[in-house]
């Protein structure tokens, strides 16, 4: 009997000899715990038989042909254009429904054996086929019951921990019930699922498919803006590919696709990118692929978005673009759909590279100089482009490298420059390495340019020298100065540097710095016994650089307020350089801490040199 729109339950749709599959411009799985917990909740809640829980909408779309089991029966075959969320999260709870149903040891074999055929795979048919990756993924870790060894994706993710939630679940009701009451329970479970309430609507042709799936794909949970373009180039692909072309093209867009979101995972498994979104990364990739014809505002063309501006409505501006190529050259639109793709997956690629990065090389060390700074956002355009352009040159590469850190310490750990400074001209220089407007040399002389205009010389100098340094600079940059400065100092003399930056940065498990900053003349003045116009100077001076070093946090507590001729003997035994120098100093004052930052202010500007 032909698939016919109206009111189904959820046995009446699935039961029987027609299995489903997702589509290739559908996005992977995406639910997560508070869609599990609605669901959970509708069905544990509801008054049954009084009352069914209503499913929603499934749109259907009937695909040419039949699967054939072993034994030669045939199954229907239908693609979800709607509804894959729900269908899937339900499966999921069904199966563990008869997990534990076996588990008791008192429910009958072959009515175990029956659900399974019912709802979850008939000899070779599996009832459900996910998308890419995902259908080995659910077949073996969902219906098999197996523990996957490696999660490659966040929906492999979100299926394994969607199958642990209902586990999680039923346990605790198992719990406070005999066994054969909580059989009876499970039961009652299974059937509110079965006679949920469905409304089926069957469609006909791919791209109305296609279409569909765009206009109803905010349903549910949001769908991130990665996702939707997935569904939005898929459906104008449709539109625009040529017939013989249209499966393969389809085929290799999913299977970037699934690159990008396995390298997703990837990414926010790594220490700097946890806190980053698929969305961020793919405006990234927009400010340095969109060129100025995407960028110009219709309908009069005279005006352009800047990359600034553009920034964040880049899925609108994209969407629009394709529209407006479609409408006068169907061809030249799917180019740029296709060029698009490509160019987002050499992105996502590219930024799983420079945050996984292992090898033991400069390479490594500047790049965890830059994230271990925190002010990376800026830079991410330019790391992508630079990484795709220079990653087999390492010299060109660790050149830029140093000169984002040079601007990231200067400009805003030092400087004090605001969060959004030059991000502009960073966009645009980011978009012209990566359109190859501009070579290496010409990007070289940029980044000084940006240096010397947000951190000049004479204002870096400035701003080291201030009265009130310790109170401007957060305390991870000046361990993140001193650290330097102890570097140099070790150097210079051939000793072996015996901790790493991490070290010097570290927090304990209070959140509180292993290492702290110590000021050499104690910021609490009432044991040094000076006198009023020394105390005017030790107000005037306690805060300048030349006065702070690092400390342990041990020995800062025990020896941080006492005078410098106390100080003075513990700091010739110290492991850090930087306080076995002072202990040349025979007293310590205005004319000392001058001396001293001095000094350290010559190696800053050496050190940090544009």
């Amino acid at each position: 009997m032909p698939l016919e729109k109206g009111v189904y339950t959820f046995e009446r749709l699935v039961l029987g000899r027609i299995c489903f599959e997702v589509p290739e411009y559908q996005r992977h799985y995406a639910w997560d715990e508070r869609q599990w917990e609605d669901l959970w909740n509708d069905l544990f809640y509801l008054d049954y038989p009084d009352k069914r829980h209503y499913f929603g909408t499934v749109i259907l779309m009937k695909k040419p042909g039949y699967k054939r089991t072993v034994h030669g029966e045939m199954f229907e075959q239908f693609e979800i254009v709607d509804g894959q969320q729900r269908i899937a999260t339900t499966l999921i709870l069904i199966k563990e429904i008869i997990r534990q149903l076996r588990q008791l040891g008192t429910f009958p074999r072959d009515r175990i054996r029956g659900l399974e055929e019912n709802y979850l795979i008939y000899e070779n048919i599996y009832k459900l086929e996910l998308l890419g990756d995902d259908r080995e993924f659910f077949r073996k870790y969902i219906i098999g019951e197996e523990e996957p060894p490696e999660i490659l994706t966040p929906s492999q993710d979100r299926l394994i921990r969607a199958r642990r939630f209902f586990e999680k679940k039923l346990e605790e009701v198992k719990k406070n019930l005999p066994p054969d009451e909580y059989q009876k329970w499970l039961m009652q479970l299974l059937d509110k699922i079965i006679a949920m309430e469905v409304m089926v609507y069957p469609i006909e042709e791919t791209g109305e498919a296609a279409r569909m799936f765009e206009l109803v794909n905010d349903r549910g949970k949001v769908l991130t803006n990665l996702e939707k373009t997935k569904s939005y180039l898929m459906y104008m692909v449709y539109l625009t590919a040529p017939e013989e072309r249209l499966e393969a093209l389809l085929h290799d867009i999913n299977v970037d696709f699934g690159n990008i979101f396995r390298w997703l995972m990837e990414i926010q498994r790594s220490e700097f990118g946890q806190e980053l979104k698929e969305d961020d990364i793919q405006r990234y990739h927009f400010i340095i692929f969109a060129d100025e014809e995407m960028l110009r505002i219709p309908p009069a063309f005279k005006y352009s978005y800047t990359r600034m501006e553009a920034a964040p409505i880049y899925l609108d501006i994209l969407k629009k673009y394709i529209r407006r190529v479609y409408q006068s050259d169907k061809e030249k639109c799917l180019n740029m759909i296709l060029s698009y793709v490509k160019d987002l997956t050499k992105a996502f690629s590219a930024l799983k590279d420079i945050l996984t990065y292992d090898k033991d090389d400069e390479v490594k060390e500047w790049l965890e100089r830059i994230f271990l700074l925190r002010r990376v956002a800026n830079f991410y355009p330019l790391l992508i482009a630079c990484w795709i352009k220079f990653k087999n040159d390492k010299d060109k590469l660790i050149n830029v490298l140093k000169l984002i850190e040079i601007m990231v310490f200067r400009a805003y750990a030092i400087v004090r420059r605001r969060a959004d400074a030059g991000r502009s001209a960073l966009y645009d220089l980011a978009h012209e390495v990566h359109r190859d407007f501009i070579d290496y040399h010409g990007l070289i002389r940029e980044l000084k340019d940006l240096i010397q205009y947000y951190a000049s010389d004479w204002l870096f100098e400035r701003s080291l020298r201030a009265p009130d340094f310790y109170e401007r600079v957060a305390g991870d940059d000046v361990r993140y100065l001193l650290y330097e400065y102890e570097l140099f100092l070790r150097e210079s003399c051939g000793e072996r540097l015996e901790f790493t930056l991490r070290e010097i940065l570290s927090r304990d498990k209070h959140r509180r710095p292993e290492y702290e900053i110590e000021h050499i003349w104690p910021r609490d003045p009432s044991l040094l016994g000076l006198s009023d116009e020394e105390k005017e100077e030790h107000e005037e001076c306690v805060d300048k650089l030349g006065n702070l070093t690092l400390a342990t946090k041990g020995w800062n507590r025990s020896m941080g307020n006492k005078p410098f001729s106390e100080k003075r003997e513990k700091y010739k035994d110290s492991s850090l350089r930087v306080q076995r120098e002072l202990a040349s100093y025979e007293t310590w004052g205005r004319k000392q801490i001058e001396e001293r930052e001095d000094k350290i202010v010559k190696f800053a500007l050496s050190r940090w040199s544009a």
